[in-house]
């Protein structure tokens, strides 16, 4: 299931460094959240969820420019606790090697700006 980690700047760092985070919830697909959205697609409930998830990130900022940033990760299902509206409780740490991708939410745009996972560790230095 592929779902969506605001994340701050140093914690960012550190699952680099760890290539493991004890991450306690995210922004996931779940059963009350697509009931509640059953208009949408697969393409559309991620997209509600990254945006989410971004608005989220803004609040884990360090500097007003750096934007909010989100890693989309694809989850296991050992990994999957209770779930509540858009939210899932982690009961694993996440593993670098489900990272698919880092979303950047700037305060002054709508869009998520998207980075593949082997640019994260060349670009992070940019997003304070």
């Amino acid at each position: 299931m592929r779902a969506y980690l605001p994340i701050s700047h140093l914690d960012l760092l550190g699952f680099l460094a760890k290539e493991s985070f004890d991450a306690s919830e995210v922004f996931a697909p779940t059963e009350s959240f697509i009931n509640e959205n059953l208009d949408c697609d697969e393409e559309e409930i991620e997209y509600l969820l990254s945006i989410s998830a971004g608005e989220a990130a803004l609040d884990l900022r360090t500097t007003s420019k750096a934007p909010g940033l989100v890693l989309a990760v694809e989850l296991n299902d050992s990994q999957c606790g209770q779930s509540s509206e858009n939210l899932l409780m982690l009961i694993e740490p996440l593993t670098w090697n489900q990272v698919q991708c880092a979303l950047l939410l700037y305060p002054s745009e709508e869009e998520l700006v998207w980075f593949a996972t082997q640019e994260i560790e060349l670009e992070i230095d940019s997003w304070i």
